[in-house]
């Protein structure tokens, strides 16, 4: 049976509703919900105490995953499933008692489409490859034949001097060039170097290998990539292949069709933003942030849809139980982060006239793991903030704020700006070697109690912040 996008969507959303509606009537007979709770200190346990059991009780983060994976899917930058994942998200965040919510466009230029891969050897054992095409790169028009040849270079002088000798090959791309303490003094000029060599060379194509075992693909890729062309990903067991045959003597020869390629139009990518408004009349602001979209392997439910729901229940949480922070609580769900935090950077532009106003946003990006504590950016001040908002938090496990940098995520664009910028510590299940970016993305893979036990920790951690001391900004205030 044919079921239009259209009435698909109207069909998840009235089931949202009608959750929401039955979660509303099952909690009016507990005693717990509805309490009008005024802003408090930020280590006041009575408010920690109601998020852990609202969310314990009450959370619908697994259900709301199961509709971003299940029902939506792959959510890459500038496709229509983004643009659904979009219009779920605006919606429930309304039903859980969010304000101002509304999508902020940005320029992405053109959309990128996958389509078919493959590639064999046609000679050797004549096996076909595991082979995606590296997203927003040019296709091989076509089916294209050649010889295969290592690169393997530490330094653009290597890579300058042995690229015109793998002219017409395609080239298995074990290492690139890396650069220097000088030249990262101008990086863009360093950039432009490597990008002239390559295409000079003028190879027949590029593999790049996943850096997973077991099969498993990855994905990468964005508007500046470096290998715009003719470029797949292999697993590393083929790569293997490829290089045991090479150091025998035999030249593996290769016929490959990558036929991904890019909309006609230029198009807007967009950013989702709710608000939760606190008691204060200043306009301060705790973000919570995480990005909607995914890599379009599997169905991105740990990078980051985990993230998203965690965003979503806080305010959920907070809206049930009638809490009223000081500061206000702002959900931004972005676009683009996966193609080089388009989407926080855009977000950046759009509101650099009230960047002073945000106390501290908190990004949860590795998948569905505990959380066993926060970075404080290297920064004495917030240090101490963070031991005081996440305090509450203890009976939860061993949470420890450590002197460290965490990075990875939207929250370093606002870092970049000297904003409070924090991402929790997480028990890595098979995230980073298995999960990340690949085809088994999935909700099975996804372990709710302790997905329950991160939102309550970033629960408790941002009405901390939102009722805390005013948080200085590095190079500011």
């Amino acid at each position: 049976m044919h079921i239009s996008t259209r009435n698909l969507l109207a069909g998840v959303l009235l089931a949202g509703l009608l959750m929401h509606a039955n979660s509303a009537e099952s909690q009016s007979e507990t005693t717990i919900d509805k309490l009008p709770i005024a802003a408090q200190t930020a280590n006041s346990t009575e408010p920690a105490k109601l998020l852990i059991r609202q969310i314990e009780e009450h959370a619908e983060l697994m259900q709301n995953l199961a509709v971003i994976c299940d029902d939506i899917g792959p959510r890459l930058t500038g496709s229509q499933q983004l643009r659904r994942a979009q219009a779920w998200a605006m919606q429930e965040l309304t039903a859980y008692g969010a304000v101002n919510v509304h999508e902020e466009a940005y320029d992405l230029g053109k959309p990128w489409r996958r389509g078919v891969a493959r590639a064999r050897l046609v000679n050797a054992n004549e096996v076909a490859l595991d082979i995606v095409q590296k997203a927003w790169t040019l296709g091989t028009n076509g089916v294209i034949r050649g010889d295969v040849a290592l690169l393997d270079v530490k330094t653009l002088g290597e890579l300058k001097a042995v690229a015109p000798t793998l002219r017409g090959k395609i080239v298995l791309v074990v290492s690139s060039p890396k650069p220097t303490p000088e030249q990262k003094k101008n990086i863009k000029q360093y950039l432009a170097d490597v990008n002239h060599i390559i295409n000079e060379a003028q190879f027949a194509a590029v593999l790049l290998i996943s850096d997973k075992d077991y099969g498993l693909q990855n994905m990468w890729g964005g508007p500046a990539s470096r290998f715009d062309r003719n470029a797949g990903i292999i697993t590393s067991e083929n790569s293997n292949l490829l290089r045991r045959l090479l150091a025998k003597g035999v030249i593996p020869k290769l016929e490959m069709e990558l036929r991904g390629d890019f909309g006609q139009d230029f198009v807007k990518a967009y950013n989702v933003v709710a608000d939760f408004k606190g008691t204060d009349t200043s306009d301060e602001m705790v973000i919570i942030g995480a990005h909607l979209d995914s890599w379009d392997l599997s169905t991105g439910a740990t990078d980051n849809g985990t993230g998203v729901v965690v965003a979503m229940e806080i305010l959920r949480a907070m809206h049930a139980l009638n809490l009223h922070p000081k500061r206000s609580l702002r959900v931004v769900l972005f676009s683009g982060e996966e193609q080089g935090l388009l989407g926080s950077k855009a977000y950046i532009v759009a509101h650099r006239a009230e960047l002073t106003k945000i106390q501290a946003i908190l990004v949860q990006d590795t998948g569905s793991g505990r959380i066993i504590g926060f970075p404080d950016m290297k920064v004495d001040a917030w240090s101490s903030a963070l031991v005081s908002a996440v305090a509450p938090a203890s009976e939860l496990g061993p949470l420890d704020i450590i002197y460290d940098i965490g990075t990875g995520s939207d929250h370093d664009t606002f870092f970049d700006q000297g904003i409070p910028a924090f991402t929790p510590m997480q028990d890595p299940l098979d995230y980073h070697n298995h999960t990340h970016h690949s085809q088994v993305d999935t909700l099975d893979h996804v372990v709710s109690a302790d997905l329950t036990q991160s939102a309550q920790v970033m629960a408790i951690t941002a009405w901390g912040l939102l009722n805390g001391e005013r948080l200085s900004h590095l190079g500011h205030d």
